[in-house]
This record gives C-alpha cells, structure tokens and sequence, in this order.
C-alpha cells in the first residue's frame, strides 16, 4: 500500500493515476482485512483530492473525465460500508471542498456516479451534518424543483437523499428554511411520483414537533395531501377480505438507522444507536442534554405513543436485532438503501418502485402520524373539519374495522379530538355529522364527545343565535341535530320551546319532500328517548267487566258445536261447550232461555271475522303467534262484550309483544278508529322510543304519512305529548 499512497502523492499523468486508483478500488474490494491500514494511511483522503483536482480541470481538458470518474467509482466502492471515516476523509479540506466539487458534479454533468456516491454519503449521518454546512441541502432542494417543474428525470438517489437529510433537526431547519418543505407537498399531490410518497411522508413525519415546519406545511396543503392518502387506502381495500398476518414491526420502513456499530458514535443524530439514550439511563449522566432530534417512534408503538408526541424521554430508534444485522443481509434486502449502493452506476434498481403490502401499511402509519399532530394543534387548523376530511377519516374507521385494529384505533382517536375540539363545533354541526356518525361501530363514544363540547356556555349560545338569527336552512338543520347533541332537559327546553327549534322539526316531519326530513324524523324520536316519554303500564284497549255473572253451567248441551253466522255472509264453527265454560254470555245465549239455545247456526252482527276467530283460539288455549294485530285487538274487544275477563288480559299482552315497526301504524289506526284514545297514545310512545334502526324508522313513520287525511292528527298527537313533557321540565 505504501508505493501506491506515494504513486496517488506524486504527479504524473492521468493514465497512471487512474491505473493506481483502479488497483486501490481492487483491493479495497478483495481485501477487507487490509481496509483498516488504508483508511489509516488516508488513502480515501488522497483518492478525494485527486477527484478534486481532475473535477477543477475536466471543463479545461476533458481527459480529466476520466479520472473523475475512476476517483468516484472508487470513492463510492469506500462508503459501501458506511464507514464515517471514509466520508470523512472525503472533506479533502476544513472547507469541505470535495464535498463541493461532488455536489457540482451532481448538478452541473447529472454524472450519476455522483449522483450514486452522494446518495450513499448521506446514509452515513456524521456526513450529512458536514455537507448540510457545505451547502448540499440547498442545492438539492433546487435540483429537484427544477428537475420537477421542467418535467424532466427526477433522480430518486437525490430525492432520497434531501428525505436522509431531515433526521437532524439542523438539517430540517435548513430544509424549511430554503422552501424544502414546499417541494415535498408538491411532489406529494403529483401522481407520477407516486412510488416515491412512502418516502416523502416517512420524512414529514420528522417534523412532528417543529411547530414552524408544521404550520408551512399545512399552509401548503398537506392535509388536502393526507386526505386523498387516507381516500385513496379506503379505495384500494374496500374488497380485501383476508387480513394480514404481518407483524405489525414488519411495515415500518426504516432502512436509515440499519448501520454497522462498531463504529464510534456521537448524540447529534437520531440514526445512532446507543443503549444509553434515554435522559433517566444512569450510563447517560455525562450528557447534560438529550439528543437535537427526537427519535421516530417505532410503528408497533405508534398507538401507545400519539397521546404523547411531546414526551422528552428519547429512546433508541434501533433495535438490538437490528444493529446485530450482517451487512450482506442489509445489502441483500430489497427494501435497504445499502443495496442501492453495490450496484453499477448505469443499473436501476426496480425495488425502490416496487409498491408491497408492508409499504401500504407504512404509508398510513405516516399519514395517520401526521394527522394526529395536526388534529392536537391548539390553532384551528384550515380544512380540518370539512366535511371532506371528516367523510374520509369515518370511511377509513369503517375500513380498518375489517383490516388493522391498530390503524383503526389512532383514526378514531383523531376523529374524537377534532369533534371534541370547540372551535370546529359549527363546521361539523352544518355540514350534518351527528347523523353522518350514526353509521359508525363507534357511534356512541363518538357522539359522546360531540355532546360534552354542544352542552358547553358557548356552544349552547350559538345554537340559540342560530335558531333565532341563522339562515333558513341551516336553523332547520340546527333544529334536527339540537335533539341528538343536547341531553339536558332545560337547555331542551330552552332551545326548543323558547327558540323554536321543536316547531322547525314539526314542520320538517310535515314535508316529505325536504332533505332532511328523514333527520327530522330520527330527531324527533331521539328527543323523546331523551325526555324519557315511555308507554305507560295502565293503558286499557277495552273497559272490562269486573262482574262476571255465576250462572249454573252445569248442564251442557249434547250437541258440541254451533256455527256463527256473520254480516259478511261468512261462517265459523266452534265448540259450544267451550264457550259456555268461559262466556257467561255465551252460557246464556247457548243453554239459557233464549231463541239461540235452540238453534244450531246463529246469527253475530258487528263481528269481525278475524277478532272471532282469533278469540275461540284464544279460547282453546292455541298460541297466537301468526295472528295480525288488528286481529288480536278486535279479538279483546270481543273478549270484553262477551264477559272474558282472562282472555282480555291474554290478548291484551299478545296484542301488546306483537307492536313492532312493520304494525305500529296499523295499530294506531284501529284505536283510532274503535275510540281507544289510551292504546293510541301508547302506539305512539312505543313508536318514538322503542329501539328501531335508521331503516326501519323511516319505514314506519313513512307508514303514518300514507295514512291519508289523519296524518296530520298523528303529528299533533306526538307534538302534544313532547310539549306536555317539555313544559314539566
């Protein structure tokens, strides 16, 4: 080694220099034991110088291009092992003058072997520190705005590197400083990068906790970026059926911090492992500061951690197993940057497009991060609560319950912090939400928030302006969620009675044709759950008699059958014997004095021929269970006339279990037409509080609106019983 360090100091020709570099590169690579006495003898130094000069005179003689290129094929050969020393070495001088030429060489020729060994430089994070004071993070940062505004080949090596540089929060201060962040917005609402998203939003996920970057970036439309992101998952895995049995460590990306450790390391960079990070390790007393950087948190913490993005207690970013890898496993991953760098300058390396499961997975790890920072900001953060927003975090609450709990959990934790949140109260109450959520598994916890924030001083003032001063559509739409957000029977009373709003839902429930007439509808039904309007116990369908006649029954015709006759010229035959045992009425009309003893067909007016027969099979002790419910009361009726005091109380408990949505209108209709004011009223209440679907309300209310000219009896008797109660609170 020692004749080639004096054949790379003396000057000769170019042919002879690059033979020797050729032969140092060789060895290099054939021989790692030697690699130590080369780095001590600063041959990488002298290789870099080397570059320097030829790189000078390469516009004045061009057969110093190929020197250039012999010096970076080799510079690139050093730092495959990521070896600080190596990029070190490659200053040439205390004002970083190779780095300078290197970065010229990337920007001026678009040599890709630069483009190569500078990408590689900056895996290595001693390096990064040195070229961001050199100038790099600037002349990046324009290189690819102009490659992306001209349209012309954006280099994924420099676009990765400008993502490298934001792991020291120096760097990132550069980065935004110089419109960094701006670039990374605009590449991320572009399509054709799309396979370069992952990246981009793992490094904004860096910026977490730089307010300044935060606010640029929202400024420029990140959360319009992160929305389409979320809209975008929810269409590609609408269909997926299967759900993946990947660790959840397995889909965090995070190649930068896998690094040999056995070289000496520093604090000012969050890629460096050290088992003493942590400001309480008691191996950490000699640092009097925690690291510039927060670490990224891992993703198997992520929902562990996003309540507490503030928390100073910095640790590791690698893992044991991680730091323990060999290098020709790192190098043989598909998804490691090491890879990128053993392969010849004229190659493309196709994993860097490849789009897999893992990544996908990434990629919402790193969108839900960065919105959960914004949905803590203290500002109101523009667009945040639009409906946009709102509609694409609840589809995606919707889809994570099929496919990752953990995912799902941090979306539902963003959505309550942005509905509990005071200042996006009216832009979510507008644009309808407390019925959008009525969709979601975790509606109630959901709608608990929304309530605890509506029940608020000021909440409550803007509800009552609204309904006094608002515009027409929106006190209506005000006056419908009023109901779902307010549990408070005097603030009820307040808004509703003394503001109005339960007249502006009447008259919603009166026209069909409204948008939100299905609203007024859920809403009017939520109202009476909330003022407790219950069926009361004491309803009667008949009067019944208490007196039941003692008649002598002990003897009974032989003839066991009489046969009815009714207005409709229909039949029905029973068993006279049982009649007798539990009628007094039709002991006497059958075995007394009368003309019917003696006849075996007689005559029954005002009967109807469903109400009979569902009482003689009350009678013989058959179950009731298929009978319609208009049966079952005309059959109390008939229990009643004819002095059957058990059979009442049976029916009436069979008509009773049989209300449901698909006869409550039915049975409103015949206590209305036979006089039964109490069992009306309690149709009624049965139908406002009992526990229906979205689905089967609209169907049963859609009943009592086809009722004909009654309709309008129906919402007077609902708007009286709401108003009864409301004036007792």
């Amino acid at each position: 080694m020692k004749p080639l360090v004096a054949l790379l100091t003396s000057k000769t020709n170019v042919q002879t220099y690059c033979m020797a570099i050729r032969a140092v590169r060789n060895i290099w690579n054939v021989n790692r034991s030697i690699r130590e006495t080369m780095v001590k003898l600063e041959i990488v130094k002298l290789v870099a110088q080397l570059f320097v000069m030829a790189e000078e005179r390469s516009n004045v003689d061009t057969k110093y291009g190929k020197l250039m290129d012999a010096c970076l094929k080799a510079m690139c050969i050093f730092l495959n092992t990521l070896d600080p020393r190596c990029g070190e070495q490659m200053h040439v001088d205390k004002n970083m003058l190779g780095y300078k030429c290197l970065m010229r060489c990337c920007s001026v020729s678009n040599n890709k072997m630069a483009i190569k060994c500078l990408y590689t430089l900056c895996q290595i994070p001693e390096c990064r520190l040195s070229l961001g004071i050199s100038g790099t993070v600037e002349e990046l940062i324009a290189l690819i705005n102009i490659a992306d505004t001209s349209s012309s080949h954006l280099s994924k090596e420099m676009l990765f590197s400008l993502c490298l540089f934001c792991r020291e929060s120096v760097n990132r201060d550069r980065i935004r400083q110089g419109d960094g962040l701006q670039v990374f917005v605009t590449l991320l609402n572009k399509p054709e990068h799309k396979h370069h998203h992952l990246r981009l939003l793992e490094a904004l996920s860096l910026f977490i906790h730089d307010d300044i970057g935060l606010d640029i970036l929202t400024k420029h439309g990140i959360l319009e970026v992160l929305v389409a992101k979320l809209m975008d998952v929810v269409a590609k895995n609408s269909d997926r059926n299967s759900i993946s049995r990947k660790r959840t460590s397995d889909f965090l990306i995070d190649d930068y911090c896998k690094r040999p450790s056995k070289y000496p390391t520093s604090r000012y960079s969050m890629d460096f492992y050290r088992d003493d990070w942590s400001p309480r390790s008691a191996t950490s007393a000699s640092s009097s500061s925690p690291p510039s950087t927060p670490p990224l948190p891992s993703y198997s913490d992520f929902n562990s951690e996003m309540d507490d993005l503030e928390d100073n207690v910095y640790s590791p970013v690698c893992s044991d197993k991680e730091c323990d890898n060999d290098e020709e496993e790192e190098a043989a991953s598909p998804k490691s940057y090491k890879s990128l760098t053993t392969i010849e300058a004229d190659s493309d390396s196709s994993s860097l497009n490849s789009e897999t499961p893992s990544e996908t997975n990434a990629c919402e790890y790193y969108t839900l991060m960065l919105l959960s920072k914004l949905s803590l900001s203290l500002k109101p953060i523009d667009k945040l609560a639009e409906s946009t927003t709102i509609k694409s975090l609840m589809d995606y609450i919707k889809y994570a319950k099929r496919q990752n709990f953990f995912l799902k959990g941090t979306a539902v934790k963003i959505f309550i912090r942005i509905i509990g949140n005071a200042v996006y109260f009216m832009p979510l109450l507008k644009q309808g939400l407390v019925f959008e959520m009525r969709t979601l598994p975790e509606m109630e916890q959901c709608t608990q928030y929304l309530r605890t924030v509506a029940e608020t001083g000021g909440a409550t003032g803007q509800l009552s302006f609204i309904l006094l001063r608002g515009e027409e559509e929106c006190k209506l739409l005000t006056a419908v969620s009023i109901p779902l957000l307010i549990k408070t029977q005097d603030t009820l009373k307040c808004l509703l009675k003394k503001y109005g709003g339960l007249q502006l839902i009447f008259r919603l429930l009166a026209d069909s044709s409204h948008k939100l007439h299905k609203q007024a509808i859920w809403s009017i039904c939520q109202l009476a759950k909330t003022l407790e309007i219950h069926p009361s116990d004491d309803y009667s369908i008949a009067e019944t008699a208490t007196n039941v006649c003692e008649t002598n029954r002990t003897k009974l015709s032989e003839s066991l059958t009489v046969t009815f006759e009714l207005d409709d010229g229909t039949t029905i035959e029973a068993c006279k014997q049982v009649l007798c045992q539990n009628s007094p009425v039709f002991f006497a009309m059958l075995e007394g004095n009368f003309s019917e003893s003696n006849k075996r067909r007689i005559r029954l007016r005002n009967t109807s021929r469903d109400g009979l027969k569902t009482l003689i099979l009350a009678t013989n002790k058959v179950k009731l269970e298929n009978r319609s419910i208009e049966s079952l009361l005309d059959a109390v009726l008939l229990a009643d006339y004819f002095l059957m005091p058990d059979l009442i109380d049976t029916l009436t408990e069979n008509s009773v279990n049989k209300l449901n949505h698909e006869n409550f209108c039915r049975a409103w209709r015949w206590a209305k037409n036979h006089s039964c004011y109490e069992f009306r009223s309690y149709c009624i209440k049965s139908f406002l509080t009992s526990k229906m679907s979205w689905s089967e309300t609209m169907r049963t209310f859609r009943d009592f609106y086809t009722t004909g000219n009654v309709f309008d009896e129906f919402l007077c008797e609902i708007k009286d019983i709401i108003t009864d109660v409301l004036c007792q609170c």
